[in-house]
C-alpha cells in the first residue's frame, strides 16, 4: 500500500511529531507539508493518505490545511485515509471535536474511506507519545492486513 503523510504546521509542533513518525511506522511513507502542495494530483499516486493537522482557533483546521482544501476537492475514490489531530485536550471530557471532524468530512466527501479511527493527540502540557504509539500500532496493523489481501 503506497502511503503519503500530509501535514500542516503553523508553529512547528505538528512538524516535530511528524518527524518522529518513521520510528513508529512499520511501512514506508512519503511525507509532504501541505503548504507545498498546489493541487491534489499527487494523491493519485497513493493508496493511503495520512493527515496530521492541529486544531486551531475555535475548532478550526490549521491554516495551510484549510487553504489547500478550499482550493481543491480531491477525488479520493478507492483511497484510504487516517487522521491525527493535535491540540490541547487537557481537562476536556470530549475529544470528538475540532480539526479531525472537519478533515474527515472533507475526505469522505471526496470518496475516501477511513482506514482506522481518528486520533486526537494531546500536546499540552506535554506531547502524549504513548497514545501516538498505540495509534501508530493500529495503523501498522491495518496497513499490514490490507497489504496481505493484495
Amino acid at each position: 500500500m503506497k502511503s503519503l503523510l500530509v501535514y500542516g504546521s503553523t508553529w512547528g509542533n505538528t512538524k516535530k511529531v511528524v518527524q518522529r513518525l518513521p520510528e513508529w511506522l512499520s511501512f514506508p511513507i512519503d511525507i509532504v507539508n501541505v503548504s507545498t502542495l498546489t493541487d491534489d494530483r499527487l494523491f493519485a499516486d497513493y493508496d493511503l493518505l495520512v493527515f496530521f493537522t492541529s486544531t486551531s482557533g475555535d475548532q478550526e483546521l490549521q491554516a495551510d490545511m484549510e487553504s489547500f482544501f478550499v482550493g481543491c476537492r480531491p477525488d479520493l475514490n478507492g483511497k484510504f485515509y487516517a487522521v491525527c489531530e493535535l491540540g490541547n485536550y487537557f481537562g476536556y471530557d470530549d475529544f470528538d471535536f475540532g480539526a479531525e471532524r472537519i478533515l474527515s468530512h472533507l475526505l469522505r466527501q471526496g470518496g475516501g474511506q477511513e482506514l482506522i479511527p481518528p486520533f486526537s493527540m494531546d500536546t499540552f502540557p506535554g506531547r502524549d507519545w504513548n497514545s501516538l504509539g498505540r495509534w501508530c500500532g493500529l495503523l501498522n496493523d491495518a496497513v499490514q492486513k490490507r497489504d496481505a489481501r493484495y
